[in-house]
């Protein structure tokens, strides 16, 4: 196994709301549409341009009784890019690796807390990263610093559901 030229340092989580929606009606379908919005924000440390932070929030969409939860969560993680790393792709590298490490625990801390809750657990439904920030597709046309910040996107997505 290789590993990736990118370590995380820390993470935590800033913001945690999981509300039960008490309009929620189950089904007996295994699975169901879930709207899910997410951002991603990238900094560059001011002395080290090889450490970065990494803003990840993820909420799902109000859906009138449609989905168990309202669930609102910022995660913010720590990164330092290997030296062997070209400095034109740490943007991209951080983006799409520390986005997808920060979502993969966003997914078990939010299955930890859902369980307990009323309904069934939630997993957020699964996704990728991996499309350039716009912002730095938007600098690197105007040969300029690294991004901060990368705009939102919605994703429409079966989640699952934890069968008791």
């Amino acid at each position: 196994m290789t590993s990736l030229p990118m370590q995380l340092e820390n993470h935590f989580f800033t913001k945690v709301v999981v509300e039960a929606n008490p309009a929620y009606k189950p089904k007996d379908e295994e699975n169901q549409l879930v709207g899910i919005r997410t951002q991603v924000e990238l900094a560059p440390h001011k002395d080290d341009p090889r450490k970065w932070r990494v803003i990840l929030t993820v909420e799902t969409e109000s859906d009138d009784g449609k989905i168990p939860y309202k669930i609102e969560l910022q995660a913010v993680g720590f990164f330092k890019v290997a030296p062997e790393v070209d400095e034109k792709k740490m943007p991209f590298l951080v983006h799409a690796n520390g986005a997808a490490i920060l979502y993969s625990s966003a997914r078990e801390f939010l299955l930890l807390i859902t369980c307990r809750g009323p309904w069934d657990g939630f997993y957020l439904p699964t996704t990728n990263f991996l499309e350039p920030p716009q912002k730095v597709k938007e600098q690197e046309s105007k040969q300029a610093a690294p991004p901060t910040k990368t705009a939102s996107r919605k994703r429409v997505q079966k989640a699952k559901k934890i069968l008791n």
